[in-house]
C-alpha cells in the first residue's frame, strides 16, 4: 500500500497536470461546429459536466476522420443548460438525452447502464460507435471505417493478437486472473449462465462499434437477468455494464479486436498509436494528454477529411 506521502505526491502530479491539460484543450471552444458527415452511423456518448471540454476534443478529433452522420450525447444528471448550450454551439445536429430516460428495472442502474441501454435503443435500426471522453484520435482509422461500411462489429483491445473467444474459453483464461473484481468473476460464470449466445472477448467499452441489430436490447436484458442468478448479488457492481458490452459485441457479426497498440492506452509504442484511449490511471500522470491534444487542436480548424 502506498504511503500517505507518495499518496499525495500523487494527487498532487493528477491535480498539476489535470490543471495544464484543461488550459490546453479549452482551447477547442475556437475550434468550428461540426457538420453531418457521409458516413451512416451514429457516435454515442455519455457525458458528465467535468468531461466536456475533454469530450469536445474527443469528438471533433474522431468525427474529423470517420465523419459520422449523427452524434449522441446521453447526459449524465450533473449536464445543465450552460453545457446543452455548448453542445448546440459546436454540434449543430446533436441529439441530446437524458440518462434517466434509458433506466430500466431490467437492468442496473448507474455505471454507465444507461449508456449501454441508449446503445441497444438505437441499434435496432443504426450502427453505433460508443466513444468515451477520455479518447484523442491523431490518425486515420481504417479498421474502423471499414467495420462501419461493411456493418461489422469492433471494440478496443488490452494487447496484440487479441481474439474473440468462446464462453468456454473465456471462462478457462479467467481462471487465472487473481482477482475479486466482478469481471473476472463474470467471465468464470457465464459459461455456466444458459446464454443464448456463444461468444465473449475482455475488451474496453470505452470504444466499441455495435451494427444494427434488432435483437440487441432483448439481448442485453437476458444476459443481465441471468448473470445476476449467478454472481452472488454482485451484478450491481461497477463494471458488469463492460462485461455486458464486451458480450454483446463479441457476438454481432464479424467482429474483431482492434488491433494493439494502434488503438490502446499510452503504455507501449506510443508513436504507433492512432487512438488514444486516455483511462484513468494514465490520463494525468505526465504530459502526454496535454501535449497530444495541443498537437491535434491546429487540425480541428480544418475541414472534416
Amino acid at each position: 500500500m502506498a504511503s500517505i506521502i507518495e499518496r499525495i505526491r500523487r494527487r498532487l502530479i493528477t491535480d498539476y497536470q489535470k490543471k495544464r491539460y484543461m488550459q490546453v484543450a479549452s482551447q477547442v471552444l475556437q475550434t468550428p461546429a461540426l457538420r453531418p458527415g457521409d458516413s451512416p452511423f451514429m457516435a454515442l456518448s455519455m457525458v458528465q459536466q467535468r468531461d466536456v471540454i475533454p469530450y469536445l476534443v474527443a469528438i471533433k478529433s474522431f468525427s474529423r476522420v470517420t465523419r459520422p452522420q449523427r452524434i449522441t450525447i446521453v447526459c449524465d444528471p450533473s449536464i445543465g443548460e450552460t453545457e446543452r448550450a455548448l453542445f448546440k454551439k459546436h454540434i449543430p445536429f446533436v441529439e441530446l438525452r437524458r440518462a434517466q430516460e434509458f433506466q430500466d428495472a431490467r437492468i442496473p442502474k448507474g455505471g454507465t447502464w444507461e449508456r449501454l441501454a441508449a446503445i441497444a435503443s438505437y441499434s435496432s435500426d443504426n450502427y453505433v460507435v460508443q466513444l468515451d471522453a477520455d479518447t484523442l484520435t491523431v490518425a486515420p482509422l481504417d479498421e474502423v471505417s471499414s467495420a462501419i461500411r461493411s456493418h461489422h462489429g469492433f471494440v478496443l483491445g488490452e494487447k496484440a493478437d487479441q481474439q474473440i473467444l468462446t464462453l468456454e474459453q473465456a471462462s478457462h483464461h479467467s481462471t487465472d486472473w487473481e482477482n475479486r473484481h466482478i469481471q473476472a468473476l463474470a467471465e468464470k460464470r457465464m459459461v455456466e449462465a444458459g446464454l443464448s449466445l456463444p461468444l465473449y472477448t475482455r475488451g474496453c467499452s470505452g470504444f466499441t462499434g455495435f451494427p444494427p441489430n434488432a435483437h440487441m436490447q432483448a439481448h442485453m436484458f437476458e444476459f443481465s437477468a441471468k448473470m445476476a442468478q449467478c454472481t452472488k448479488g454482485r451484478w450491481s457492481e461497477w463494471g458488469t455494464e463492460q462485461v455486458t458490452s464486451n458480450y454483446l459485441v463479441a457476438n454481432a457479426p464479424q467482429s474483431r479486436v482492434l488491433p494493439y497498440p494502434k488503438y490502446s492506452t499510452p503504455e507501449v509504442r506510443i508513436d504507433e498509436i492512432a487512438f488514444f484511449h486516455f483511462i484513468g490511471y494514465v490520463r494525468y500522470t505526465n504530459s502526454l494528454y496535454r501535449e497530444k491534444t495541443r498537437s491535434i487542436l491546429p487540425r480541428l480548424h480544418e475541414p472534416l477529411q
